[in-house]
């Protein structure tokens, strides 16, 4: 028998406690809120209350048992997305799984003869997780958009997701009062089959040691050489022509071939963004007229992603134009992603950051910039030695 808790059922999706409410017959349980509805579970099962084990969606895993999953970590979520995790918790069937996980099986089956002709619309794009374990796939790299597509907790657990995964699977259309689709299932994880879950290690516990292996930057760095994996500020004052050395060393990294490069924009002017889109490189973010939460999370999905590249042994790099567009706590986070690991991948991360005295200290390569574009004194790399 398992006992039903408060703060258990303050946790669940809405799908899940509307799941809970069935099987104890309680009448009317969709029409309620999630508050009113947790009160009436509490009071039908008695207090504590208990449930049997068949009460449960047999692919949900127990809250005591779920798989922890990593978050990107934001000072608070964006206006934009807070609607849709009220929307998703206290609209009726708002943040079901699909047919599958969050509806009953009679809803199953009225579905199904509903539109049994219906071809399955697929989803590809980048899992943001939020805090309440849900997620979204972003299918617009630049942000939130009324296209992205509700991911629920039991799938994320069930496929050991993580944030910055490249997600892809059929999806349903929103239901009546519903702001997004939903997946019915995660079909791939990364460009393979979604189950059973890759073997990966966490970011976190990789080794990261200095740069050794060199890239080849534009011909004004020939003398300024840095490598995978480093945190490179490019620094200076307004007009010194930051902008115009990151549109060069984002295309040296492209030739590369082997490595994965996003364009954060943040802080920017309308104008640049387009410049920024005219070329062949993922562009995440926006001008200066978003807010400041959506630059970061743009630029935080965006460092997740690459992440998750790293650790399969990948070579990532993240390009940001501005740096110092972002607040101080997401500036320390994404700047502070870079490494080389002794495990084989990288991440290197190339950054306008202003006059930050912060920022040249946290890098392994500066570049301050005199008027006319030249690299000054104050420029150099870390342990250039190193680089082969």
């Amino acid at each position: 028998m398992t006992v039903l808790k408060k703060k258990e059922l303050e946790e669940s999706p809405l799908a899940d406690l509307h799941a809970i409410a069935s099987e104890l017959g309680l009448e009317g349980f969709r029409s309620k809120r999630k508050n009113d509805l947790i009160a009436a579970i509490l009071d039908v099962s008695g207090s504590p209350s208990t449930t049997t084990d068949e009460e449960h969606d047999p692919d949900e895993v127990p809250a005591d048992e779920a798989l922890e999953t990593p978050t990107v970590e934001r000072e608070e979520e964006p206006e934009e997305e807070e609607s849709s995790e009220e929307t998703s918790e206290d609209t009726s069937e708002d943040t079901s799984e699909g047919t599958s996980e969050g509806t009953s099986e009679d809803e199953a089956e009225e579905s199904d003869e509903a539109a049994p002709e219906r071809e399955e619309e697929l989803a590809t794009g980048v899992l943001d997780i939020l805090a309440n374990g849900s997620g979204f796939v972003r299918v617009d790299p630049a942000g939130q958009s009324r296209d992205d597509v509700y991911v629920s907790p039991a799938q994320i657990r069930r496929c050991e997701l993580r944030a910055g995964d490249l997600v892809g699977g059929p999806l349903r259309p929103p239901r009546r009062n519903e702001r997004h689709p939903s997946l019915i299932r995660v079909a791939t994880v990364n460009g393979t089959d979604a189950e059973p879950p890759e073997e990966r290690p966490w970011f976190s516990d990789l080794t990261a040691v200095f740069p050794s292996a060199r890239i080849d930057g534009p011909a004004s760095l020939r003398k300024l050489p840095f490598g995978r994996g480093s945190r490179v500020a490019v620094a200076g004052p307004p007009g010194a022509g930051a902008s115009r050395l990151l549109h060069e060393l984002a295309g040296a990294l492209a030739s590369a071939g082997d490595i994965d490069v996003q364009v954060v924009l943040a802080g920017v002017r309308p104008e640049e963004v387009g410049q920024w889109r005219a070329g062949d490189l993922d562009v995440v973010g926006g001008s200066f007229e978003r807010s400041a939460d959506a630059q970061t999370q743009a630029a935080e999905l965006a460092v997740e992603r690459a992440k998750r590249t790293v650790e399969r042994g990948g070579h990532a790099a993240v390009v940001v134009d501005s740096l110092a567009a972002l607040p101080g706590s997401a500036q320390r986070r994404v700047f502070g992603a870079a490494r080389a690991t002794e495990e084989g991948g990288t991440l290197t991360v190339i950054a306008a950051t202003g006059d930050s005295d912060d920022a040249l200290r946290w890098a392994t390569t500066r570049i301050v910039l005199e008027p006319g574009g030249k690299p000054g004194p104050r420029s150099g790399t870390l342990r250039e030695d190193a680089l082969k």
